[in-house]
């Protein structure tokens, strides 16, 4: 087992880009992204032998800089580990027994507890339902669904699709909607559509990202991202970032101007997304869920692939039992507003 740090870019993406199913979420550049976003420290952690193997990405955080703990803990006390924003969990390649991923847990504990690191917490990729990996040696959870479509080709799409979103395309194109592409250059008009949308959803200050934060994509992953763009009349109303490899393609980040939704704009939009993709052999085209178990945005994108649900799983483990409790007991303590009984997996952040 070892740890590889973001320094070591070379390395880090060789190693991820030797597993057959890597995705984008896994590069070191996607990493660094949101390191700039102060997401915390970017490591791959990996364990490999002969033909086996096993990774993830993890971004590493100082427990005493958690605004509700940190007049409570000295920093570089207590560490923990999370998935970075978006999806992850174990790339494994070769027949991975479970006494191989045992030893490989064994170890991992042991590190991390040399190393401070209290917890791990793990937001598993539902198009390689890895949380079955990990079942065995962490504690995972069923949060809810994400959508995917099927990118076979362009029949497969339309014919996947619901009635009502076929109307919704057809109404677009009826609307004079136009969709272009690009790899940045309209960033300014983008970033300008996405803020009015999380404006207008009362967004949290997490989902509103710097301009370095998008330049960075820009110039970083410039050969795994695309940009799509939906105009009326000459004015973009509706934008989206796709991120894709050979095999994957994820919706990002997306808005559309308030006062335009009507038009239908952003179901074209999706539909020429999943067209361009399957023109590149990409296998498959994942929407992502809704905000909540159930909510407007996941019956959206249902529309989409009537057969396309996956679940979306989430896990920890606690390599450190005891400075877990310590950390529960110290929100108890002087938190008034925590709340023991929800039910958190890393539940001192809950």
């Amino acid at each position: 087992m070892e740890i590889i740090g973001v320094q070591e870019k070379e390395r880090w993406n060789e190693t991820v880009k030797s597993f057959p199913d890597w995705d984008i979420y896994y590069l070191n550049e996607y990493a660094v992204s949101l390191q700039l976003h102060g997401d915390g420290t970017p490591f791959l952690v990996c364990h490999q032998d002969d033909e086996k193997g096993l990774c993830y990405v993890v971004m590493q955080e100082d427990i005493s800089e958690f605004p509700a703990l940190s007049p409570y803990i000295e920093q570089g006390r207590y560490l923990d580990w999370s998935t970075p924003y978006g999806y992850g969990g174990p790339l494994v390649k070769g027949s991975v027994s479970g006494e191989w991923l045992k030893e490989f847990q064994e170890q991992l504990c042991v590190w991390c507890r040399e190393h401070k690191i209290v917890s791990q917490f793990f937001r598993f990729h539902p198009l390689l339902q890895n949380q079955k990996i990990m079942e065995d040696t962490s504690d995972v959870i069923y949060m809810k669904k994400t959508v995917y479509i099927d990118t076979k080709d362009s029949e497969t799409i339309f014919a996947n699709m619901t009635p009502n979103n076929r109307n919704m395309v057809r109404k677009a194109k009826k609307n004079g909607i136009e969709i272009v592409t690009d790899q940045g250059e309209r960033i300014q008009e983008f970033q300008k559509i996405y803020e009015a949308t999380m404006k207008k959803k009362e967004a949290k200050e997490y989902y509103y990202f710097k301009e370095d934060y998008f330049h960075y994509l820009i110039r970083k992953l410039k050969e795994h991202i695309i940009f799509f763009y939906a105009y009326y009349q000459g004015t973009p109303v509706s934008a989206s970032i796709f991120f894709y490899n050979e095999n994957y393609m994820h919706y990002h980040l997306s808005g559309t101007l308030p006062e335009h939704r009507k038009l239908a704009a952003t179901n074209l939009l999706l539909t020429e997304a999943a067209d361009w993709a399957a023109a590149r052999g990409i296998r498959k085209f994942h929407l992502g869920g809704g905000v909540e178990v159930e909510d407007s945005l996941l019956s959206f994108k249902k529309h989409f692939n009537r057969n396309g649900l996956l679940d979306f799983c989430i896990g920890r483990t606690v390599f450190d039992p005891e400075a877990f409790d310590e950390l529960v007991s110290l929100r108890k303590q002087y938190d008034g507003r925590f709340d023991d009984t929800k039910p958190f997996l890393i539940k001192y952040r809950g």
